[in-house]
């Protein structure tokens, strides 16, 4: 792009307008059609859209993260028309499991899944009903005396698959030593195990989820705490998150969120600098809307500032980050840099 100034014009300004033209840029690409995909970009706000990239690029790569659901979102929601495993669905395939044990979670799941999803009952009703059940599923589970080995072994042999692009995507951000949060109500040991099974377990990566506790011989006996749902998934409700502990909880000004449900938006909720309520920290949202798209485009339109539909790749989130670093190294117009 070619600026025409004064020789008057405040350096400042000149700076300000390449962000600014530099965030167009980003957000046509995401819009940029893709014809072999029937992938399409909803964007509610392309104004709000366009400030929070602006405001992104001007705070450079120092202060960028990114903080990611794993069910559905880092994974596909179907495979060649075939529901993709969740974490959970993935450990109900563990052979220890007793087919007792197997049909009480399920039984659990349909009761609760109509709770969680009631669109009547207050959030702040819900909450006890998921701690009731997910201190149910957890005693199911270490009744079963499960070995570490054998939830290894599943873990290897499952049929879960990634959005394609996915691996490329955390390539970059480990090649760029950009944090990756990983934010789940699932299963925090079968998500390690999947990253190790697809040589995504860098150590940018932090898992923050259900894990268990395995006795000296690899046997399950418990849980720790506190327990993640989808009404607690937030960087301020952790306290090891708030208090700055692990390797990649380091507080940056500028996220980028993926997620897949309503409640994920809230997942950089204080993982920003100075920033409890995630209020003033720029957070890009993006969500993958993967089923009951005529009844639900619109509520994720106002909630997430892009919304993918139709889309089991990682494309849009790849764009976004390619498109951010080669925004970094490119110096601003007038010899300035960022």
């Amino acid at each position: 792009m070619t600026i025409e100034q004064s020789t008057h014009t405040c350096p400042i300004s000149v700076q300000h307008s390449q962000y600014q033209k530099q965030a167009e840029d980003v957000l046509q690409l995401i819009l940029k059609p893709n014809t072999s995909s029937p992938a399409i970009v909803h964007i509610g706000d392309p104004e709000r859209t366009r400030a929070k990239l602006e405001a992104i690029i001007a705070q450079g790569a120092s202060a960028f993260e990114v903080v990611s659901d794993f069910d559905f979102t880092i994974s596909k929601f179907r495979h060649d028309g075939i529901r993709n495993p969740s974490s959970h669905g993935i450990f109900e395939k563990d052979p220890e499991l007793t087919d007792d044990a197997r049909n009480q979670l399920r039984a659990l799941a349909n009761k609760y899944f109509a709770i969680e999803f009631d669109p009547f009952m207050p959030v702040e009703e819900k909450i006890p009903h998921l701690l009731t059940w997910g201190s149910l599923t957890q005693n199911i589970m270490i009744q079963c005396q499960l070995h570490r080995s054998a939830l290894a072994k599943t873990v290897r042999e499952c049929s879960l698959v990634l959005r394609d692009e996915v691996k490329a995507f955390t390539d970059l951000l480990h090649e760029r030593h950009i944090p990756l949060l990983i934010f789940s109500a699932g299963l925090g040991d079968v998500i390690r195990l999947l990253l190790q099974r697809f040589c995504m377990d860098t150590e940018n990566v932090r898992v923050v989820s259900n894990f268990m506790r395995f006795n000296e011989e690899g046997v399950l006996v418990g849980f720790e705490e506190p327990a993640i749902h989808t009404f607690n998934k937030t960087a301020a409700s952790i306290t090891s998150l708030a208090n700055g502990d692990g390797k990649s909880s380091m507080k940056r000004p500028c996220v980028l969120l993926l997620g897949d449900s309503t409640g994920d938006v809230h997942m950089a909720d204080g993982a920003t600098v100075d920033d409890p309520e995630g209020v003033r920290g720029t957070v890009l949202r993006i969500g993958f809307l993967n089923d009951l798209i005529d009844t639900q485009l619109e509520k994720y339109k106002l909630l997430y500032d892009i919304v993918l539909t139709h889309d089991d790749t990682f494309r849009i989130p790849l764009t976004v980050i390619r498109t951010l670093f080669q925004c970094w190294e490119t110096p601003v117009q007038n010899g300035l840099s960022e």
